[in-house]
């Protein structure tokens, strides 16, 4: 039989156990964790490891810098192979949204293709349009070479390797893995940048 004692005893061992759960625990500013400087370190370490593996494969450090400068100096054509991409899917999506598609025969069956032909082969001409146009904002052209020519592979790296990591819910070792081209590719522009500019 318990006493009332006992069981008034019992209760303040359960409260004090609940306010100690439920009591924010103190923690010293030196041993709380810094989330920006986790992500300095994540990203830095993905960028040593992708240039670790580039100067292990072409004995070059800087190597990715040297590819960041060959695709400064072809941004026109770059941005002429990525305008014509863009062509050929609008010219496509357009024939379909004026309905041309719905010729009767092989006209209908022509459409779709065709209109992706043309749009593409219209981009395909736009590389002077592109050079004619950096070199009219000079100096600007300079410093925003690097960023035309590094923007559409880190936009892959990041939609094909880093975004579906995370939606994935991968390991935090696999995830960096697959951070690593993004973040060479990235590294190796800021490196090649100023340089560009001065």
């Amino acid at each position: 039989m318990t006493t009332p004692t006992t069981t008034k005893t019992a209760r303040a061992k359960k409260r004090r156990a609940t306010a100690a759960a439920a009591a924010p625990t103190a923690t010293s500013p030196a041993t709380e964790r810094n989330p920006r400087l986790r992500w300095a370190l994540y990203n830095a370490t993905a960028a040593g490891a992708g240039h670790f593996a580039v100067w292990a494969v072409t004995g070059d450090p800087l190597a990715g810098v040297d590819l960041m400068a060959r695709m400064s100096i072809s941004v026109p054509q770059l941005a002429a192979a990525g305008l014509t991409l863009v062509a050929a899917y609008a010219g496509w999506k357009a024939t379909a949204l004026v309905q041309l598609h719905r010729l009767p025969g092989l006209f209908g069956l022509a459409a779709r293709p065709v209109g992706a032909l043309v749009a593409a082969l219209w981009g395909q001409g736009t590389a002077p349009l592109v050079r004619d146009a950096l070199n009219a904002i000079e100096p600007w052209g300079t410093a925003l070479s690097p960023l035309l020519a590094v923007g559409p592979v880190a936009a892959a790296c990041w939609y094909g390797l880093d975004r579906r990591a995370a939606a994935a819910h991968l390991a935090l070792p696999a995830r960096w893995a697959l951070r690593i081209p993004l973040a060479t590719v990235v590294v190796s522009s800021l490196i090649y940048g100023p340089g560009a500019v001065l």
